[in-house]
């Protein structure tokens, strides 16, 4: 079964699959030029994106059904923000925009070889299905082969609090916090209470944690929350 958002392709139409087609992450180079010789002074390789091509059948026979059910396969994949896809085989899943809706023949409606791709963005791994959590403070094990998502969360009880955060090699320090709950995005590298920025809190002189795998304690008051990742 294919979900997407939940939702099984095959509880929408009556499709056959044919196959899927999960391409590797797409690697990204930045290179800086030497300016009177060849080569590079510098080089940073970046992962960028990645699809996955679902190549199907529609088994039905009727015209006026086919393009029923190809609407509702369309309505199905379409989101304006990015989704759940879940595919065989696959432990988690990846977090895609719909970029390539199927295109029937006029003529021969009755063609079954369709396809519908999804594309990574800012995302290209695969998640893993479970969010896991620990209280700062405490040991705790990440596993993966990519960094995790990750954030932290705090429940401060007065005005004008300071709380700081280190992994023992960046520390995040905030002064003078209102009361609220915390949210830290050590992906994004954002912090906020409520739906308010709380980055006018963040002191001059710190450092975002960055996520890794790995056995690691995370210092401070609060709980961390990640969902590990593979390429």
């Amino acid at each position: 079964m294919i979900y997407f958002n939940d939702t099984a392709l095959e509880s929408v139409a009556p499709v056959k699959i044919e196959d899927v087609r999960v391409s590797p992450v797409q690697i990204n180079v930045t290179a800086r030029q030497r300016s009177i010789i060849g080569g590079a002074d510098f080089v940073r390789v970046r992962d960028g994106s990645r699809t996955a091509t679902i190549t199907f059948a529609l088994l039905t026979n009727d015209r006026a059904a086919r393009q029923r059910q190809l609407r509702e396969i369309t309505h199905w994949a379409r989101t304006s923000t990015p989704g759940k896809l879940q595919l065989p085989y696959f432990n988690g899943y990846l977090e895609c925009l719909c970029t390539s809706l199927p295109e029937p023949s006029l003529r021969q409606w009755w063609e079954s070889r369709l396809s519908i791709t999804f594309t990574t963005y800012g995302n290209p791994y695969w998640n893993g299905l479970i969010e896991r959590s620990a209280d700062c403070g405490t040991q705790f094990s990440v596993l993966g082969d990519a960094p995790p998502l990750m954030r932290i969360t705090a429940q401060i009880e007065t005005a004008d609090t300071d709380l700081t955060f280190s992994d023992g090699t960046n520390s995040m320090a905030f002064e003078g916090l209102p009361a609220g709950e915390m949210a830290l995005d050590l992906n994004r590298q954002t912090a906020a209470i409520g739906n308010v920025s709380a980055m006018p809190y963040y002191t001059y002189n710190s450092a975002f944690i960055i996520p890794k795998t790995g056995t690691q304690t995370i210092s401070g008051t609060g709980t961390v929350f990640w969902r590990e990742r593979w390429a």
